[in-house]
């Protein structure tokens, strides 16, 4: 798996669009050292509709390379 360290998402509606449209699976990564697959579970993925976008610290495992390389480019293009 790759992890991938979130500290902005920039809007939320985009980011939702990036982990549907990844090849393989999205984890999140839990305070209780659970996973959370955000493909699979729509509640977690609206969750972060509550998240104060100051304060946010994601910790995502994805299990596509392809999706790895998506992401950073998404990451850097939200901080642009």
């Amino acid at each position: 798996m790759y992890r991938v360290n979130i500290r902005k998402i920039g809007k939320v509606e985009k980011f939702i669009e990036k982990v549907e449209k990844c090849r393989g699976s999205v984890y999140l990564g839990l305070p209780n050292q659970t996973f959370c697959d955000l493909k699979k579970n729509k509640d977690a993925l609206q969750m972060l509709y509550m998240i104060n976008p100051k304060e946010i610290w994601l910790e995502l495992y994805l299990t596509d390379a392809q999706d790895s390389y998506d992401f950073m480019s998404y990451i850097m293009g939200v901080g642009a």
